[in-house]
Protein backbone atom coordinates (compact mmCIF):
# COMPACT_ATOMS: atom_id res chain seq x y z
CA UNK A 1 0.00 0.00 0.00
CA UNK A 2 2.92 2.45 0.96
CA UNK A 3 4.68 1.79 -2.32
CA UNK A 4 1.19 2.30 -4.09
CA UNK A 5 1.23 6.12 -2.69
CA UNK A 6 5.10 6.62 -3.36
CA UNK A 7 4.54 5.17 -6.93
CA UNK A 8 1.66 7.93 -6.92
CA UNK A 9 3.82 10.96 -5.36
CA UNK A 10 7.22 10.15 -7.09
CA UNK A 11 9.05 10.61 -10.03
CA UNK A 12 9.70 7.33 -10.93
CA UNK A 13 12.66 8.39 -13.17
CA UNK A 14 14.35 10.45 -10.16
CA UNK A 15 12.10 9.16 -7.28
CA UNK A 16 11.42 12.62 -5.83
CA UNK A 17 8.44 14.41 -5.12
CA UNK A 18 6.43 15.51 -8.27
CA UNK A 19 6.52 19.83 -7.96
CA UNK A 20 2.58 19.66 -7.78
CA UNK A 21 2.22 17.65 -4.85
CA UNK A 22 4.87 20.21 -3.27
CA UNK A 23 3.01 22.84 -4.30
CA UNK A 24 -0.40 21.22 -2.98
CA UNK A 25 1.53 20.68 0.57
CA UNK A 26 2.71 23.55 0.67
CA UNK A 27 -0.79 25.48 -0.25
CA UNK A 28 -2.54 23.11 2.72
CA UNK A 29 0.19 24.41 5.18
CA UNK A 30 -0.92 27.96 4.63
CA UNK A 31 -4.08 26.81 4.60
CA UNK A 32 -3.66 25.61 8.57
CA UNK A 33 -1.36 28.18 9.10
CA UNK A 34 -4.14 30.61 8.51
CA UNK A 35 -7.50 28.65 10.05
CA UNK A 36 -4.87 28.56 13.36
CA UNK A 37 -5.35 31.94 13.69
CA UNK A 38 -9.38 31.92 13.40
CA UNK A 39 -11.66 31.76 16.69
CA UNK A 40 -13.95 29.28 16.49
CA UNK A 41 -15.11 30.26 20.03
CA UNK A 42 -13.97 27.33 21.74
CA UNK A 43 -14.06 27.98 25.80
CA UNK A 44 -14.52 32.14 25.48
CA UNK A 45 -17.58 33.69 25.84
CA UNK A 46 -18.09 35.92 23.26
CA UNK A 47 -17.57 39.43 23.51
CA UNK A 48 -20.20 41.95 23.82
CA UNK A 49 -19.22 43.90 20.83
CA UNK A 50 -21.73 47.12 20.84
CA UNK A 51 -22.36 48.30 16.90
CA UNK A 52 -22.54 51.53 16.51
CA UNK A 53 -23.77 53.39 13.39
CA UNK A 54 -21.00 55.97 12.74
CA UNK A 55 -23.17 57.83 9.78
CA UNK A 56 -26.27 58.40 12.58
CA UNK A 57 -23.68 59.93 14.84
CA UNK A 58 -22.39 62.11 11.98
CA UNK A 59 -25.29 63.15 10.82
CA UNK A 60 -26.26 63.71 14.76
CA UNK A 61 -23.25 66.36 14.97
CA UNK A 62 -23.96 67.94 12.08
CA UNK A 63 -27.96 68.67 12.99
CA UNK A 64 -26.94 69.78 16.49
CA UNK A 65 -24.13 72.45 14.84
CA UNK A 66 -26.55 73.63 12.02
CA UNK A 67 -29.36 74.29 14.79
CA UNK A 68 -26.53 76.07 17.34
CA UNK A 69 -25.01 78.44 14.70
CA UNK A 70 -28.64 79.14 13.47
CA UNK A 71 -29.57 80.32 16.86
CA UNK A 72 -26.31 82.36 17.37
CA UNK A 73 -26.41 84.02 13.83
CA UNK A 74 -30.34 84.71 14.59
CA UNK A 75 -29.33 86.77 17.44
CA UNK A 76 -26.97 89.00 15.12
CA UNK A 77 -28.85 92.67 14.61
CA UNK A 78 -30.47 92.97 11.30
CA UNK A 79 -30.10 88.88 10.46
CA UNK A 80 -33.90 87.92 10.87
CA UNK A 81 -34.49 84.26 10.35
CA UNK A 82 -30.99 82.72 9.98
CA UNK A 83 -31.14 78.57 8.14
CA UNK A 84 -27.86 76.77 8.39
CA UNK A 85 -26.37 74.34 5.81
CA UNK A 86 -23.18 72.44 7.29
CA UNK A 87 -21.16 69.92 5.25
CA UNK A 88 -18.83 67.52 6.91
CA UNK A 89 -16.18 65.09 5.92
CA UNK A 90 -16.20 61.63 7.67
CA UNK A 91 -17.59 60.42 10.13
CA UNK A 92 -17.80 60.31 14.09
CA UNK A 93 -14.56 57.63 15.06
CA UNK A 94 -14.27 56.28 18.64
CA UNK A 95 -10.92 55.85 20.28
CA UNK A 96 -11.13 53.43 22.60
CA UNK A 97 -8.88 52.85 25.71
CA UNK A 98 -6.28 50.31 25.16
CA UNK A 99 -4.00 48.47 27.46
CA UNK A 100 -0.61 47.87 26.03
CA UNK A 101 2.23 45.68 26.79
CA UNK A 102 5.41 45.17 25.60
CA UNK A 103 8.26 42.98 26.48
CA UNK A 104 11.79 43.33 25.27
CA UNK A 105 14.78 40.40 24.54
CA UNK A 106 18.39 41.40 24.41
CA UNK A 107 20.88 38.92 23.41
CA UNK A 108 23.68 39.85 23.15
CA UNK A 109 23.59 43.29 20.83
CA UNK A 110 20.76 42.60 19.01
CA UNK A 111 17.24 43.51 20.98
CA UNK A 112 13.67 42.75 19.76
CA UNK A 113 10.54 44.25 20.69
CA UNK A 114 7.09 42.69 21.08
CA UNK A 115 3.78 44.89 21.07
CA UNK A 116 0.38 43.81 22.10
CA UNK A 117 -2.46 46.37 22.73
CA UNK A 118 -5.78 45.43 23.37
CA UNK A 119 -9.14 47.36 24.12
CA UNK A 120 -9.61 47.61 28.06
CA UNK A 121 -13.48 46.83 28.40
CA UNK A 122 -15.71 47.13 31.65
CA UNK A 123 -17.59 44.14 33.42
CA UNK A 124 -20.45 43.89 30.35
CA UNK A 125 -17.32 43.38 27.59
CA UNK A 126 -18.23 46.75 25.90
CA UNK A 127 -14.97 48.53 25.29
CA UNK A 128 -14.45 52.24 27.04
CA UNK A 129 -14.36 54.94 25.01
CA UNK A 130 -11.00 57.12 25.73
CA UNK A 131 -12.34 60.07 22.73
CA UNK A 132 -14.74 61.02 20.02
CA UNK A 133 -13.23 62.66 17.42
CA UNK A 134 -16.28 64.54 15.18
CA UNK A 135 -16.24 64.72 11.57
CA UNK A 136 -14.34 67.77 9.78
CA UNK A 137 -16.60 70.59 8.97
CA UNK A 138 -15.74 71.46 5.61
CA UNK A 139 -18.52 74.42 4.46
CA UNK A 140 -21.17 76.04 5.79
CA UNK A 141 -24.24 77.77 3.75
CA UNK A 142 -26.34 80.60 5.57
CA UNK A 143 -29.38 81.73 4.18
CA UNK A 144 -30.78 84.83 6.21
CA UNK A 145 -33.68 87.50 6.29
CA UNK A 146 -31.22 90.08 6.48
CA UNK A 147 -28.42 88.99 4.11
CA UNK A 148 -27.40 91.51 0.81
CA UNK A 149 -25.74 94.10 3.26
CA UNK A 150 -22.03 93.66 3.31
CA UNK A 151 -21.47 94.55 6.76
CA UNK A 152 -24.16 92.13 7.90
CA UNK A 153 -22.92 89.01 5.70
CA UNK A 154 -19.17 89.86 6.90
CA UNK A 155 -20.43 89.42 10.81
CA UNK A 156 -22.16 86.14 9.76
CA UNK A 157 -19.13 85.10 7.95
CA UNK A 158 -16.79 85.64 11.33
CA UNK A 159 -19.09 84.74 13.63
CA UNK A 160 -19.76 81.22 11.47
CA UNK A 161 -15.91 81.39 11.50
CA UNK A 162 -15.07 81.99 15.27
CA UNK A 163 -17.98 79.30 15.94
CA UNK A 164 -17.01 76.71 14.44
CA UNK A 165 -13.09 76.88 13.87
CA UNK A 166 -13.05 77.09 10.39
CA UNK A 167 -12.00 79.48 7.55
CA UNK A 168 -14.23 82.11 6.16
CA UNK A 169 -13.34 80.99 2.76
CA UNK A 170 -15.83 78.07 3.64
CA UNK A 171 -18.86 80.11 4.21
CA UNK A 172 -21.10 81.44 1.56
CA UNK A 173 -23.85 83.92 2.61
CA UNK A 174 -26.53 84.09 0.77
CA UNK A 175 -30.54 86.01 1.02
CA UNK A 176 -33.27 84.39 1.71
CA UNK A 177 -35.98 84.46 -1.42
CA UNK A 178 -38.30 87.21 -1.05
CA UNK A 179 -36.49 89.17 1.68
CA UNK A 180 -34.56 92.45 0.32
CA UNK A 181 -31.69 93.41 2.68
Amino acid sequence: MLKKIKQKLCDPKTGKLKTNVIVALGLAGILLIFLSGLDFGKNEKPSVQKTENTSDDADDYRAEQEKRLSEILSGISGAGKVDVMISIEGSTEYVYLQKIENKSDSEDSAHSYDYRSEPVVIDDGSPIISKVVSPRITGVLIVADGAGNALLDEKLIKAAAAALGISTANICVAQRAGHTG
